[in-house]
C-alpha cells in the first residue's frame, strides 16, 4: 500500500521498543487474587473460588433480626475457622445447614459455612472482606 502523499516516511509511526511491547500477546497467567479480612488482613479466600448458588454468586439476604447481608459464595475459604453446630434453622439456602465462619487470625465474623447433600460452600459477608 503506498504511503499517503501528505506524510513523509519520518512522520509515520515507527516500531520503537516501547510501542512493540503493546503488541505482545499476553501469555502469562493472571496473578492470583485474594480476599482478605477487612479487620486484620488475613488471607481468607481466592477470588477464583467464587461459585454460584441458586444461580448467582452474590446474594442480598436479611437475617431474622432484619439485618441485611451481602453474601458472596465460595467453594473454599481456608482463612476461616468454623464455630457452632450445623443448623437448618433460618437457612438462606434450602437444603443446606449452616454454622459461623470466623477469621482464623482475629475472630471477626466473616460469614457462614454451609453443608448439604450436594456438598458444601462458604458464604462470605462481602463488607467484611477486601480484595488484594
Amino acid at each position: 500500500m503506498p504511503k499517503p502523499a501528505c506524510f513523509r516516511s519520518s512522520d509515520l509511526p515507527g516500531r520503537s521498543p516501547a510501542l512493540a511491547d503493546r503488541d505482545k500477546v499476553q501469555t502469562d497467567e493472571p496473578a492470583e487474587r485474594f480476599l482478605r479480612c477487612r479487620t486484620c488482613g488475613q488471607t481468607v479466600a481466592r477470588v477464583q473460588d467464587r461459585i454460584a448458588m441458586n444461580g448467582r454468586h452474590g446474594h442480598a439476604l436479611f437475617n431474622p433480626a432484619g439485618h441485611l447481608f451481602e453474601v458472596g459464595c465460595f467453594a473454599a475459604a481456608p482463612g476461616c475457622r468454623y464455630e457452632g453446630e450445623f443448623t437448618f434453622e433460618f437457612t438462606w439456602f434450602p437444603g443446606y445447614a449452616w454454622r459461623f465462619a470466623m477469621c482464623r487470625r482475629c475472630d471477626a465474623h466473616l460469614g457462614w459455612e454451609y453443608r448439604g447433600a450436594a456438598g458444601g460452600f462458604v458464604g462470605l459477608i462481602m463488607t467484611e472482606i477486601r480484595e488484594s
